[in-house]
């Protein structure tokens, strides 16, 4: 098992110099203004000097004739579209588990993030252990019980988690959510029916849990076929298949030339309408980055590699693997195919093309924090990405908020 990052793992976090949030107001100049009132009204030797100057002017021209028009110049361009950041749910800084309007609601740590056909938002709320709802304006939680660790089947808050933390759904509103193991070695896989009834998924082989390869990686396709990394006695991580009947696959993956892909140490997962799955992978210590293209068929897999290397490091944009990653991890699709990706340790979002083209759509390279408004600026350690109507939603693990960034380029 590769190097991980999630949310109790503190060295994946980078906590601001003195301690404290990452939220910081940026001072917004403005010129000194003179009141209407106090203008001064020009007197009567002015207005005769104005007056007599005019009269030059004229005079100089031919006696008032027509003289050449000049053109006015053209209009500036219009600005390039930048990116607006703020915050849409939560309060910067504060840390608590309440319920309520947008703007007085409180979250602790949050990170997975989805949203169901009808537009909900469902985001894992990993330091209350609980699944909260987004809907209408107000957040309220829907499953787990505030401020209670465990592992407990139920419905709403009779239901427990040990640490939610990534989540998928399902075209019927099901919700999957990994749950991370008490030792962290692994997590579980807990679904979520629209109902609030709260279930562990088993391998019927065994009877045991279904756990992952130790990550929080998760998807689900439009036949309800849910995807997750596991380990094997041979393979660290591997792609797995989990049917609706509860039947595990292991998906063999192939590059384009046939030959076999080891992963190295994934980190996110994400499917298309067509039901192409696309996956991060970083090097073993987290850093680098690339990101797949894999076309399902049975339970064989074609990658493509659209961008990015496990090799190098880096914040290089450009086309396919020429373009660096440093930390790929959380990924969302928009519904044109562009992938909208967090560089963990850039601290940066990154746009990659269908064709692979890569560019840096948000954030600084190396600097961190929140500052909402307009884009380049800094941006928090993100926990996961989700695109819906026409705004990047993000959960942002530092500050306890889940924030909106709209106008992508």
């Amino acid at each position: 098992m590769g190097a991980l990052r999630f949310l109790n793992m503190l060295t994946w976090r980078r906590a601001p110099a003195g301690g404290g949030s990452h939220f910081q107001s940026l001072p917004m100049p403005f010129g000194k203004m003179l009141p209407f009132n106090k203008i001064p009204a020009p007197s009567t030797i002015g207005k005769a000097i104005v007056a007599a100057l005019l009269i030059g002017s004229i005079s100089a021209c031919g006696g008032g004739g027509t003289s050449p028009s000049i053109p006015n110049p053209p209009p500036p361009p219009p600005p390039a579209t930048q990116s607006i950041v703020s915050v849409f749910a939560g309060i910067p800084g504060a840390t608590g588990n309440v319920d309520g309007a947008l703007n007085t609601a409180q979250f602790n740590s949050p990170q997975g993030i989805v949203a169901d056909a009808a537009g909900n938002i469902y985001v894992a709320d990993t330091d209350n252990f609980t699944i909260r709802k987004i809907s209408a304006g107000t957040v309220t939680t829907i499953a787990g019980a505030p401020g209670v660790a465990g592992w407990a089947d139920g419905i709403g808050n009779n239901a427990l988690f040990n640490g939610p933390w990534l989540m998928a759904v399902d075209a019927a509103g099901n919700l999957y959510v990994t749950d991370q193991g008490g030792d962290m070695a692994a997590a579980i896989i807990r679904k979520i029916t629209p109902a609030g009834q709260v279930t562990t998924l088993t391998n019927p082989a065994t009877g045991q849990a279904i756990q992952t390869d130790g990550g929080g990686a998760i998807a689900v396709d439009s036949q309800s076929n849910v995807y997750v990394f596991s380990s094997t006695p041979t393979q660290p991580s591997v792609l797995v298949q989990i049917t609706p009947a509860g039947v595990v696959n292991t998906i063999a993956l192939t590059t384009t030339a046939g030959t076999p892909l080891a992963l190295v140490n994934p980190q996110a997962l994400a499917i298309d309408s067509a039901n192409n799955l696309y996956i991060s992978d970083d090097d073993l210590t987290g850093n680098a980055g690339a990101l797949y293209k894999v076309t399902v068929n049975g339970v064989n897999g074609t990658v493509t590699q659209l961008a990015g290397t496990t090799s190098v490091s880096g914040a290089t944009d450009g086309p396919g693997s020429s373009a660096t990653f440093d930390g790929l991890s959380q990924i969302a699709l928009d519904p044109a195919g562009n992938i909208y990706a967090s560089d963990y340790n850039n601290s940066t979002i990154r746009e990659i093309s269908p064709a692979g083209m890569v560019s840096t759509v948000a954030g600084i390279a190396g600097q961190t924090g929140l500052y909402p408004g307009a884009q380049p600026a800094p941006l928090p350690d993100i926990g996961a990405l989700l695109w819906l109507g026409q705004t990047l939603y993000a959960t942002d693990i530092d500050d306890n908020v889940v924030l909106g960034i709209s106008h992508m380029p």
